[in-house]
């Protein structure tokens, strides 16, 4: 019993029990004691909202007082108020919380708007169900809540945890009609999903595990929320690495792939996602205006199977590409192999002391080729991916074949380019024609008028016959080398 004498129920009200609960715990140094009393009395009680208010004169049982006398407690051990009490709101749901899953965040819940958002956005035709996959779903608050919200869904949610999906079950059971529109399966991640989803879901969304294992966490997470469902290897970053390259076969063209994370993460998550062939990569921020969660959708345009895997291993097996670009068709070839970016020159008729421009599939990737100026930067981040080719110093001295200092990098627009390029490492991106001739406008023509046959040619017709923008970048001020796809009359150069 509490430190009042509290035994004696005919004495005691709500209000009085409060105000001893609220003393007990401000003693035992709990921050939020005021907040942990009102919520273990209104539990304790069957109090809610108004009645806190208008009923705290009312005498209370002896079960009344014992309960609170128990539950504050607990919250004097560390325990979170959420596991106290038992159960918690997300959103529209009163979900059961306990041990067995991480509690559900108001920051999640923003998480969950974005993604309502993006499939109320969507034209359902001929009464079909918006598929939708929650992974490491926990108490089920995500899931759940879309399966609420928009009955048009059907939500598949996975989590490795068997006790974690019993919390979800649980919650499940209280759902009502749009029960029956959601799926539980144990495993990890995509594991268990049937195969028959793949390249058919709307949206992908995760709340993963993404705090690096030498982060300092408050004693209340640390010591009492499931560590499984907290911590990720590569600084937190192992998670959300997998999902993101697994996600995006799984997806339909334009499914969208939504993920929380920390902060720190948001930047590199985004260029992971671009790196990996998404578009429309966007950060978004959570309730308190902080970067919470990184979104990407798998783009409408991709190429066959058949051919992005045969360029691929064309590429691998040294031999030269030639394949529709975001600008006119390009020869690729892996740039760090020198004999097959020789084969381009060959092919080309050009001489070899003349750079050709190199595709990346992201910031990050160029910057292990060259050195950006903060202006340099600046530009990449707001034109790429897309049609602007940055000329800069050449990291680890000069190019094993052309022998200059510099280098011409881009990021391509075309999201399965992009992907390629992150399986087989950088490509030489020059035009696919003879040199000094103008390109043709098919991959198939152009690679006919080549030197050289290809190792592979994937089919097609460039939306464009208009070149990159060249920019030297090597000097505090751009200076324009040629003028293309992008227009940089607004630009201060």
């Amino acid at each position: 019993m509490t430190d009042m004498g509290l035994e004696d129920s005919e004495a005691i009200t709500a209000r009085q029990l409060f105000q001893e609960l609220v003393h007990k715990l401000r003693k035992q140094k709990i921050k939020d004691a005021e907040i942990s009393a009102r919520w273990i009395v209104e539990e304790a009680v069957g109090l809610s909202g108004v009645d806190f208010f208008t009923k705290q004169d009312e005498k209370l049982t002896v079960r009344m007082v014992a309960a609170a006398d128990s539950m504050s407690e607990r919250r004097i051990k560390g325990e979170p108020l959420q596991y106290v009490i038992g159960h918690w709101g997300f959103r529209e749901l009163d979900l059961a919380v306990d041990q067995r899953a991480l509690i559900p965040r108001p920051e999640t819940e923003s998480l969950v708007e974005q993604g309502i958002q993006y499939l109320n956005s969507l034209t359902i035709s001929n009464g079909k169900a918006l598929k939708v996959v929650e992974l490491g779903t926990g108490s089920g608050a995500i899931a759940l809540s879309i399966a609420k919200e928009v009955p048009e869904s059907m939500v598949h949610a996975t989590d490795v945890s068997g006790e974690a999906l019993s919390l979800a079950r649980s919650n499940l059971a209280g759902l009502g009609r749009a029960a029956s529109s959601v799926s539980l399966y144990q495993g990890s991640w995509f594991d268990p999903l049937p195969d028959a989803l793949r390249g058919d879901l709307e949206l992908v969304i995760s709340n993963p595990p993404y705090v690096s294992e030498s982060d300092e966490l408050p004693a209340v997470v640390k010591d009492w929320e499931p560590g499984l469902a907290l911590f990720a290897a590569a600084n937190g970053f192992a998670h959300l690495l997998h999902i993101a390259v697994e996600a995006r076969s799984w997806l339909k063209p334009n499914g969208m792939l939504l993920l929380e994370c920390a902060e720190a993460q948001c930047s590199k998550l985004k260029s992971l996602l671009i790196s990996r062939g998404y578009e429309k990569v966007t950060i978004g921020l959570d309730l308190a205006g902080r970067k919470r969660m990184v979104s990407g959708c798998r783009p409408a345009n991709d190429i066959p199977d058949e051919d992005f895997f045969g360029a691929v291993g064309a590429l691998k097996s040294g031999k030269f590409v030639v394949t529709i670009t975001d600008t006119v068709p390009g020869i690729l070839a892996k740039y760090s192999d020198s004999d097959a970016v020789i084969s381009t020159y060959v092919a080309k008729g050009r001489p070899l002391d003349q750079p050709m421009p190199i595709l990346v599939s992201c910031i990050e990737q160029a910057l292990q080729l060259v050195e950006f100026s903060e202006e340099a930067a600046a530009l990449a981040e707001e034109h790429w991916p897309g049609p602007l080719t940055l000329v800069a110093n050449r990291l680890h001295g000069p190019d094993p074949v052309h022998k200059g200092n510099t280098l011409g990098v881009r990021v391509p627009d075309l999201g399965w380019l992009r992907l390629l390029i992150d399986e087989v490492g950088p490509v030489t991106g020059s035009s696919a024609n003879v040199h000094e001739l103008l390109p043709e406008n098919s991959s198939g023509k152009a690679a006919a008028s080549l030197h050289l046959t290809p190792g592979y040619i994937v089919s097609g017709n460039s939306e464009t016959d208009v070149a990159s923008t060249v920019l030297d970048v090597t000097e505090s001020e751009p200076r324009v080398l040629r003028l293309g796809a992008v227009d940089i009359s607004d630009q201060k150069i």
